[in-house]
């Protein structure tokens, strides 16, 4: 797993221990509804492994979708979007169309 990729998770699981923190109990119901959204974008990420751009697309959308729901607290997840939509280009930039060699290694 890239390094952004883990900071994201680590984003994420930070902002969910912020919310029970500041909400309390009361929060777990959106806590748990972030965990879903989170498991579908990682089921999501696993179908489009082999597709690059489709997960640059879907990390965008995650961005978006954390701005759209800010009042459920999305902005609380922001960071961990971002870093995962930066994960996303990193790796979009350093492959070749067929998505398995690197664009530095030799032939």
């Amino acid at each position: 797993m890239p390094v952004l990729v883990k900071a994201s998770v680590a984003l994420f699981l930070a902002a969910e221990v912020f919310i029970i923190v500041v909400i309390g109990v009361d929060g777990l119901a959106l806590v748990a509804g972030w965990a879903v959204a989170a498991a579908g974008v990682v089921g999501v990420a696993y179908l489009t492994r082999r597709h690059a751009a489709a997960r640059v697309a879907l990390a965008a959308a995650l961005v978006a979708g954390c701005v759209l729901f800010a009042s459920e607290l999305g902005l609380v997840f922001a960071p961990a979007a971002g870093t995962l939509l930066a994960a996303a280009v990193a790796e979009h930039r350093h492959t070749t169309p067929d998505h398995r060699r690197p664009l530095h290694a030799g032939r």
